[in-house]
């Protein structure tokens, strides 16, 4: 994610932010219920009413100074570790479907 981004009040339910980079980024407000932020750095980001209830973090997240995640409602999980190289395979990305026709 872009450095300073602005996340305030968005809806990230589920989002999958797993080893993103939150420097400056602001989650004031933001709904990040269930998202995967294992492995993600937010030592800068502003969590400010931020609703963090089963969202999913790692030893290896890095949270600002002070923010209680257990009060936060975060669950601590196993990280994930490397991600792959290649996340789709291009098999996957390309295949051959007829056309849609309308009725």
């Amino acid at each position: 994610m872009p450095c300073g981004a602005d996340f305030s009040g968005a809806d990230l339910r589920e989002a999958n932010l797993r080893k993103a980079r939150g420097h400056g980024a602001k989650f004031t407000g933001a709904d990040l219920r269930l998202a995967d932020l294992r492995g993600t750095d937010l030592i800068s980001a502003d969590l400010i009413r931020a609703k963090l209830e089963g969202a999913l973090a790692s030893d290896v997240t890095i949270w600002p100074t002070g923010f209680d995640i257990q009060a936060a409602g975060v669950v601590m999980v196993e990280d994930p570790g490397a991600e792959p190289s290649i996340l789709l395979q291009a098999a996957a990305l390309a295949r051959n479907v007829p056309p849609l026709h309308s009725a």
